[in-house]
């Protein structure tokens, strides 16, 4: 041992001793350390796992009740689930924007002459014009304001899209991975947000329908959902609320898109009277498609199959049970044309169910809430609805109603739902409307139900109109609305469809359709929706007008007439018809020939497209093979027939014929064309055709937020050496597009004007809406009516 180094005694055993443990715990721990990591990392891994597990199995559980609740959500609850009857929604393809800059043609489309209308869809239905599947319009497009009347099955569309996005489904496209949020807009309570995380209020409305377990998890879930970048919104019943309401509503969608840039939103709403929602809420309006024929033959297919496999067993013998549903589905087809898909609904339920009233809606409605409600909660249900229409209220709330309503009732039988906060909202807004139309039949019109402007009162006095006399609601309306938009016109003309034949205001209605019909220097737009009243309105004096139009000088009143003789299927105007089909001076009315004569779908109707379909000319041939793909029936068989045909043109026209057809067979046959035919221009036109089928080319146009980035402008502005800057700066560039610009550069002028504040153009789109040349003064026509669409521009008057 040595003593005393530097003041310590030195033990050279014991270092040596340390050194050795040193030595050792340094060699256990090199040793140690790649299995102290290979620990951390599966510890690591089973936390992710079971986090994993968690976020699972709260998904899972999520989409089950989810769907479990979405199967319920449709007017025949009662009797099916949604499945056994669901009819995949579609939008209409608004026509081509105008785009100076673009060198390639359109695609070859005779249905040019027929464009849709956001606000008028019957003529649409009728004839099938262009649409898009919900899943592609979003895929495609910004997101989505569906719009539509009461009834027309926006909520049914928000359910069909939640349904495929949570099963994963084919048909959701891209958005198979996305999570699914469905909510109704009087859940909202946007009252109480405090401005700050959207997601707050998304979070509190989505919770109320589900199970208490499931909504203590919603919150984590769905910003988890947030985070992962894959959310879509579905926001119904817009169309309840009022312009007040709105904006709310409108602040929320901004908000939560400003935080969240990659959700996608679909809500439901009006036509008109969507104030924000598309300016500062961010959607695109898109009308939906009504049910055609197509469509509505598959629901009365899937409806009988279901009510032979769970009603008829359980139906006494020898009555209804014993009826074969082909006899039923054979007297609705045809009876049923233009119905919407609540009025078509309601219509077969009472045919299988054996309790037909009469051929209107509001008999069918009376026959359906005969099955739920006996008579003293009838009565009230009618007082309920009176109540919510004079508050002009989104919510029913239940101050409002009288003391002993049956609400508990009311719910249980499908009338009533309950909302956020102690309210109530009527489960169908449309039958809501008719229960407070009943109210009013006996008690007079209310005169806060009576003032425009409110979806729900609307229809209510639609359905008055029904019931007792509304002359005088029809004069104030019409005097009101007297502006270049005929507002005031068009709001009354739609109630021609339930008022009786003799009702005394209806002369007054249709002789101002008739003139803005036959005034060819109108905007085509109106005269259009004059012609779409006319036939939903079924009118019969006006075949006789539109034949007597058939002779006229103005080509496109010539070519109004044909399509409106298709629209009531008037048969005596065939022999007419074919001779404009082959005679006539101007191709596009020939071509509106053809869809007047598969309007009517006569034998003899029907004949002479086949002749046309093989010995027409180019042009003709090709408008007869679309016109015939209105037809599941004879149409596409002739169709089917006329792609094996020597004749090569009339197998290019029928490719396109074939292409409008929705049905798989057509898009084989158009595979199989492409490769087989012998000729070239045979091939080329099945290979666009299938392309057409499977890529649409219509897009949903973004509303435009800034024109300074529209390439076309840009072009405009570099060729007249002007600099383009956002703001006021590229407002008067478009001013300069209108004023001098080219016929395409103006129309396109007018076209961006539609989405913007547009109060300093009034004398730009006046003097347009009254220029010489037709295309500026439909353009002009469709921009102001954009304009005035969201409720609150006053439109000037004639």
């Amino acid at each position: 041992m040595l003593q005393n180094i530097f003041g310590f005694q030195f033990d050279l055993p014991e270092f040596l001793l340390g050194l050795g443990v040193g030595f050792l715990a340094l060699l256990v721990f090199n040793r140690a350390l790649p299995v102290a990591k290979d620990v951390l990392k599966w510890s690591r891994g089973q936390v992710g796992e079971v986090s994993v597990s968690v976020a699972s199995g709260s998904r899972d559980r999520y989409r089950r009740e989810l769907e479990a609740r979405l199967q319920t959500m449709h007017l025949a609850r009662a009797l099916f689930v949604l499945d056994d009857i669901l009819i995949a929604p579609c939008v209409l393809a608004p026509p081509f924007p105008a785009d100076p800059t673009r060198t390639e043609p359109r695609p070859e489309d005779t249905l040019a002459v027929l464009p849709n209308l956001p606000d008028w869809v019957t003529l649409a239905g009728i004839f099938r014009t262009p649409s898009l599947a919900l899943p592609t319009a979003l895929a495609h497009g910004p997101n989505l304001l569906l719009t539509g009347d009461l009834g027309s099955g926006k909520s049914t569309a928000l359910v069909y899209l939640a349904l495929v996005t949570a099963r994963k489904a084919p048909e959701a496209g891209a958005l198979a991975g996305h999570v699914p949020f469905l909510l109704h807009a009087a859940d909202l309570r946007l009252d109480r947000w405090d401005g700050k995380d959207p997601v707050d209020p998304l979070v509190s409305a989505a919770q109320a329908p589900l199970s208490g377990r499931m909504a203590g998890r919603l919150a984590s879930y769905a910003r988890l959902a947030f985070r992962q970048k894959n959310v879509l919104v579905l926001v119904d019943g817009l169309d309840e609320l009022t312009l007040d309401q709105l904006s709310k509503v409108a602040a929320w969608l901004e908000a939560l898109q400003d935080d969240h840039p990659e959700v996608r939103i679909v809500a439901a709403g009006p036509a008109r009277g969507y104030d924000g929602i598309v300016s500062q809420g961010r959607l695109a309006p898109a009308a939906l498609a009504p049910w055609r024929d197509h469509e509505q033959r598959e629901f009365m297919a899937k409806w009988a199959a279901a009510w032979q496999r769970d009603v008829a067993p359980k139906m006494p013998k020898r009555g209804l049970a014993d009826i074969d549903p082909a006899l039923i589905t054979g007297w609705l087809v045809g009876a049923a044309r233009s119905a919407s898909p609540l009025a078509m609904t309601l219509r077969v339920w009472a045919a299988h169910a054996g309790d037909v009233r009469g051929a209107g809606v509001t008999d069918s409605l009376d026959a359906y809430l005969g099955r739920l409600l006996s008579q003293e909660e009838r009565q009230a249900a009618e007082a309920a609805a009176l109540a919510w229409l004079e508050s002009r209220n989104g919510v029913l709330q239940q101050r409002s109603l009288r003391r002993g309503t049956p609400l508990g009732d009311l719910v249980e039988a499908g009338i009533l739902t309950r909302r956020e906060g102690g309210d109530y909202s009527f489960s169908q807004p449309a039958v809501g409307a008719y229960l407070g139309a009943r109210a009013m039949a006996a008690a007079g019109p209310s005169e806060a139900v009576v003032q425009a402007g409110w979806p729900p009162a609307e229809a209510a006095i639609g359905y008055l109109a029904a019931l007792t006399d509304v002359g005088p609601i029809v004069q104030r309306w019409m005097e009101a609305g007297r502006d270049v938009l005929e507002t005031g016109t068009l709001d009354a003309a739609r109630l021609l469809r339930y008022a009786p034949r003799k009702a005394s205001w209806r002369q007054l209605v249709l002789r101002s359709l008739a003139q803005i019909l036959q005034s060819h220097q109108r905007p085509y737009g109106l005269r259009l929706r004059a012609v779409d009243a006319l036939v939903q309105a079924s009118e019969p004096t006006a075949a006789i007008l539109f034949r007597r139009l058939l002779t006229v000088e103005a080509a496109s009143t010539r070519l109004l007439a044909a399509v409106g003789l298709g629209g009531l299927r008037d048969e005596e105007s065939v022999p007419t018809l074919v001779s404009v089909m082959t005679r006539d001076r101007e191709l596009l009315v020939r071509q509106a020939a053809c869809l007047g004569l598969a309007g009517i779908g006569s034998e003899a109707a029907l004949e002479a497209l086949g002749r046309a379909l093989l010995e027409g000319e180019e042009g003709v041939r090709l408008a007869a093979a679309e016109a015939l793909a209105i037809h599941p029936d004879e149409g596409y068989g002739m169709l089917r027939d006329a792609a094996e045909v020597d004749n090569l043109m009339t197998r290019r026209a029928a490719v396109f014929g074939l292409a409008r057809v929705p049905e798989d067979w057509a898009l084989k046959i158009l595979e199989k064309v492409q490769v087989d035919d012998q000729q070239w221009v045979v091939r080329g036109a099945a290979a666009e055709a299938a392309e057409r089928r499977r890529n649409p080319p219509w897009r949903i146009p973004t509303p435009v937020r800034d024109p300074s980035q529209l390439p076309w402008l840009m072009a405009f502005a570099a060729r007249i050496g002007s600099g383009l800057a956002a703001g006021r700066a590229a407002m008067e560039v478009l001013r300069r597009a209108i004023s001098s610009g080219s016929t395409e550069e103006q129309i396109a002028a007018l076209e961006t004007l539609a989405w913007l504040d547009a109060s300093e153009f009034q004398l730009e789109l006046n003097n347009a809406l009254r220029s010489d040349q037709p295309f500026l003064r439909d353009a002009a026509f469709e921009s102001l009516w954009r304009q005035a669409a969201p409720g609150v521009l006053v439109i000037p008057t004639i």
